[in-house]
């Protein structure tokens, strides 16, 4: 078959489905009958198989490049989904962040034991090669505590100085996207940032400031440090699929991946600015620790209760017949209904 015999039984079809589309461009289907809306997608489907072969053997015709541009006009309007509300991304951050949390579950302790790991690397760091504690410590931490101070400062309010925010939304969308990277940098990052915690944790024990140390971070840390292991779970998602695409092409498993984990990333982002609000009001101010501690595991444990218990189905209890026959066991195994 050549070009001229195949476009020429089609051309009918082409035009009435190119005049069909310009009518509609920038409108919905909506406005038309049920009839007409059976035919534009008999017209889209027929015209989508034309391009398949045309593809397939006229790849570099301008018949080619015609029918692909057509095909995704009209599949805009065919397939053009509601606009954005506000209930909708309300129901979005109450049932889809949380289902994508516990989706990714597995990922989510995969980060959690690579920051932990992080943690007793470091810790043990510390302790056991004191020649290098001045390399794993800054030396004004050791200077403030032999002056009687604890060594640790917290930034002016975030309003002043919103530095807080965006270092802490730098290393989240950082995580996230080295993901792309099969994973292995996200994962480094995260054992990384543990082993600073854990270094930092073993100067202040061996000072002796621990409850002046974990109440000043208490408030904001708990959220922080799960928001850090969260982003890193989508960041290992992402590795993931580009490791172990599967069946699929290694762009398509990543773009799936991306579907999967977006409200678990737009859930990071908004989680910051609270994170990023206690750091800045909470932490830093002359609370009482035991409020502070207080303030940062209800918070914690909002965050959790969230993720864990948000947009689960219910499933209906089993209907209690309260009128069904009795049942009479009998001799031999017979039964007999009474009643």
């Amino acid at each position: 078959m050549n070009l001229e015999t195949f476009s020429a039984g089609r051309r009918a079809r082409w035009a009435e489905l190119e005049a069909r589309t310009a009518a509609l461009a920038g409108n919905h289907l909506r406005g038309l009958g049920s009839a007409d809306i059976e035919r534009f997608a008999v017209l889209y489907r027929r015209t989508a198989s034309d391009l398949a072969i045309a593809r397939r053997d006229f790849p570099d015709q301008a018949v080619t490049e015609y029918l692909n541009s057509l095909c995704g006009r009209a599949h805009v309007l065919l397939n053009r989904g509601s606009a954005p509300r506000l209930r909708n991304t309300a129901h979005f951050f109450a049932s889809g962040a949380p289902r994508a949390f516990r989706a990714n579950a597995g990922y989510f302790l995969g980060s959690l034991a690579c920051l932990l790991s992080g943690v007793v690397a470091g810790w043990l760091a510390y302790d056991l090669r004191p020649d290098l504690r001045g390399l794993l410590v800054p030396n004004s931490l050791f200077a403030e505590m032999a002056q009687g101070g604890s060594g640790i400062t917290l930034p002016q309010p975030f309003l002043a100085d919103p530095s807080i925010f965006l270092h802490n939304m730098e290393v989240a969308l950082l995580v996230l996207a080295l993901g792309l990277c099969a994973g292995v940098p996200t994962a480094l990052l995260i054992f990384f940032q543990g082993w600073g915690l854990g270094t930092l944790g073993a100067a202040i024990h061996a000072g002796g400031y621990d409850y002046a140390f974990w109440s000043l971070i208490a408030a904001h840390g708990v959220l922080e440090m799960s928001i850090f292991v969260t982003a890193g779970a989508v960041g290992l998602r992402l590795g993931d699929a580009v490791l172990r695409p599967g069946m699929l092409r290694r762009a398509d498993a990543l773009a799936r991946a991306a579907r999967e984990t977006l409200g678990l990333a737009l859930a990071v982002i908004l989680l910051l600015v609270i994170a990023g609000t206690l750091e800045a009001f909470v932490s830093p101010s002359g609370m009482p620790g035991g409020v502070k501690i207080a303030i940062g595991l209800t918070v914690g444990a909002c965050f959790y209760s969230w993720m864990l218990l948000a947009g689960r189905e219910r499933r209906p209890l089993p209907h209690l017949a309260l009128d069904a026959p009795a049942v009479e066991h009998l001799p031999e195994g017979r039964v007999a209904l009474s009643g």
